[in-house]
């Protein structure tokens, strides 16, 4: 019931976003480099990769740091970060599966908007969405070790995730953005959630550029997880376990 009301509220706000593009299409074909079409499919395909960003792994490690609940983990002999990892891929791969054959099902009702870009630049978007994951997990990690630190991270994990999703391409593509903040956002890894991977389905990037995409984005995995190790380790002896 939680993914359907997911899923329906998504509809909801495409379905707003539908009418707000229509009113800025009536007067003119282009908007930046798209048209209604290939501005209603980038939209559409956000709420496809949602999935891709979205995540509670990151409240939930703050939560068990917070009440001690870590302390359970931590006597047994098992990583807690790396069974934290198993089951958030097992969760974000399950629905993987289930916004492909959605996907599939637009492309078979609405050919004209979705067109199939070929199983070569579909795997290629595959492959980005799986390496994004990573991304997801490392930056929820580096939110959740902060809780090591501060009383209460819940607040600054909404605001960051907002801000990360925005720098995502969510709400406006990065490249109709204002310079300095699209020069911003084609560094940052957050584009690696949605907007890359979207890019590449509307074939609108060179090899090139997808080949200096996957280089800065393996780039970015390796500064988040050796980040994210040192604040672990560096929380783990500042952790007190003073909780429930």
């Amino acid at each position: 019931m939680e993914f359907l009301g997911h899923m329906m509220l998504g509809l909801i706000s495409l379905l707003i976003m539908y009418f707000i593009w229509l009113a800025v299409f009536k007067d003119r074909q282009y908007f930046g480099s798209y048209t209604f079409s290939s501005m209603m499919t980038y939209l559409v395909m956000v709420r496809f990769l949602h999935f891709v960003k979205r995540s509670s792994v990151g409240r939930r490690m703050a939560d068990e740091i917070k009440e001690g609940g870590l302390s359970d983990y931590l006597l047994r002999p098992v990583s807690y970060l790396r069974w934290q990892l198993s089951s958030f891929l097992a969760e974000r791969f399950f629905e993987l599966i289930l916004r492909v054959l959605m996907l599939f099902v637009f492309l078979y009702f609405f050919p004209r908007t979705f067109n199939f870009p070929g199983f070569s630049r579909f795997l290629t978007v595959i492959v980005f969405l799986t390496i994004s994951l990573f991304l997801n997990f490392l930056i929820n990690v580096l939110i959740a070790v902060m809780a090591f630190f501060v009383t209460d991270v819940r607040l600054f994990h909404s605001t960051i995730l907002m801000i990360f999703d925005f720098l995502a391409g969510s709400l406006l593509p990065i490249d109709l953005m204002p310079d300095f903040i699209k020069k911003i956002g084609l560094i940052l890894p957050f584009q690696f959630w949605i907007y890359f991977p979207i890019k590449i389905y509307q074939g609108s990037l060179s090899s090139d550029e997808i080949s200096k995409g996957l280089v800065l984005c393996f780039v970015w995995i390796f500064i988040l997880f050796f980040s994210a190790r040192y604040l672990w380790r560096k929380g783990i002896k500042n952790y007190e376990a003073i909780g429930q």
